[in-house]
Order: structure tokens, then sequence, then C-alpha cells
């Protein structure tokens, strides 16, 4: 009876595990891509996007470093860094803390901040400025939102509109699919789909090309001010 007993409480363990394995929505492939840019048609050196996982502590790292050309190093520091940690679950993506550094004496183009879900609260600095904000659903910071975008595209969703904490402020950015191309890059051919992202009342459009073979990594991005494209970034190096 006892042996019984403990047949059938294994089995509706290992049915349940099952249901939650079948459950869990996809995740973007950890990866690090290399882009080269271009500033006004003048190179501007490259820039390193890593996305990777701590399976100790389950939570994701994007960041960002920069390797800028001779020219923009005048503008551009070798040190600069922007890092977000975060959490993604079956509901999205949940940043945790986000990071920026110019890698420049001063801290007026630093920035740090918490996303802190016991007090519902968004806390930090940043361009000197206090930040207190509330601690909205899926609200993104300035990098996180990439990922929060591949996250609802590899999960078969439209991203839609995504809140993101700019600067001081909450602010609502819209990103919506335009096209697919198929791109000749470093690595060969890709097909992509093309998102852009705006916001009411802004004159500035981002534009990237995720390729969903790689899932949904940028191969290529544009930022566009007052209709003339500014900044283009394309693929050189892509691992996972």
């Amino acid at each position: 009876m006892q042996r019984s007993w403990r047949n059938t409480l294994s089995t509706i363990l290992m049915i349940a595990a099952l249901g939650n394995a079948q459950a869990a929505q996809p995740v973007p492939t950890p990866f690090t891509v290399t882009l080269s840019a271009e500033f006004r048609g003048l190179s501007a050196g490259k820039l390193i996007f890593s996305f990777s996982h701590d399976a100790v502590t389950g939570q994701y790292t994007y960041e960002t470093r920069a390797n800028p050309s001779t020219l923009a190093r005048l503008i551009v520091s070798r040190d600069a860094l922007e890092r977000s940690v975060m959490t993604i679950d079956d509901h999205g993506v949940h940043p945790v803390h986000w990071k920026v550094e110019d890698g420049k004496s001063g801290t007026k183009e630093d920035g740090e901040l918490t996303f802190d879900a016991t007090t519902g609260r968004v806390r930090g600095r940043l361009k000197n400025k206090e930040v207190d904000l509330p601690l909205e659903a899926g609200v993104q910071d300035r990098i996180s939102v990439q990922i929060a975008i591949m996250t609802a595209l590899v999960r078969g969703v439209e991203p839609g509109t995504i809140p993101m904490v700019d600067d001081d402020h909450i602010k609502y950015y819209l990103y919506r699919k335009k096209a697919t191309e198929t791109l000749d890059t470093k690595i060969g051919k890709l097909e992509t789909v093309i998102y852009e992202g705006t916001r009411e009342g802004s004159n500035r459009v981002s534009r990237f090309w995720l390729a969903p073979s790689l899932g949904y990594a940028p191969v290529r991005a544009e930022q566009e001010r007052k209709g003339k494209v500014e900044t283009v970034m394309t693929l050189l190096e892509l691992t996972r």
C-alpha cells in the first residue's frame, strides 16, 4: 500500500514537472555581436553587444562596450560601458539594475538605476539628477528594451508599446514591424525583419534589422533624426 502511494506521488510529481517544462516560455539565446558604427557617414569604430546568462543567480546581463575609431575617441571613451542586469520569466523581461559610465572624468553622463519590485519604485541617479519613479508593469531601461523586443519575438508576440526610463521620466515607445529584407553580411546572407521604434512627439526613429535564424539578434541598426539617418551600425561578427 505504501509503495503504491509512493508510486502515485512520483507519477504526479513527474507529470507536474513535465507540465512546468512545457509551460516555460523561450528566452533569447546568449550571444555576442560586434557592429561597425558610422556617424553621419564617418567611421566611428565598433560597438560590442553581449547577452549572457548566470546559471547560479538565474539572472541575465546585457552589456554594450565601445571600441571607437581615432576620430570618435574625441567623443567616446574606450572605457564607456552600459550594462543591464535582468530576470526573464513567462511574463517577460524585468530589469534589476542598470548602469552607464561614459569612461571620462566626472559624472555628468553617468547613471545608475535600481528596479525594486519590493517597493515598486525605480530609484537612482542619471546625469546628476535624482530619479524616483513608479515601477510600471513592463518598464525597461535603455538597453533591456532590446532584450524585451527579442524575447517577445521569439515567443511569437509583437513588442507593441513598451514603457522605458529615459532620463528622469518614463516614456512610451511603439515598436512595429515595417518590412522584411535579405541582408548580405560578414557572416553570409541573412533573412531579417525590420522593426521601427518611435515615440509620440519625437523626431527620432530607431530602426533594427533582426535575424529570426539567430534568435532575432540585431544584425543592423539605424538611428534617424528629423528624417535623416545619422547613425548606421552593421554586423561584423556574431557568436552564440
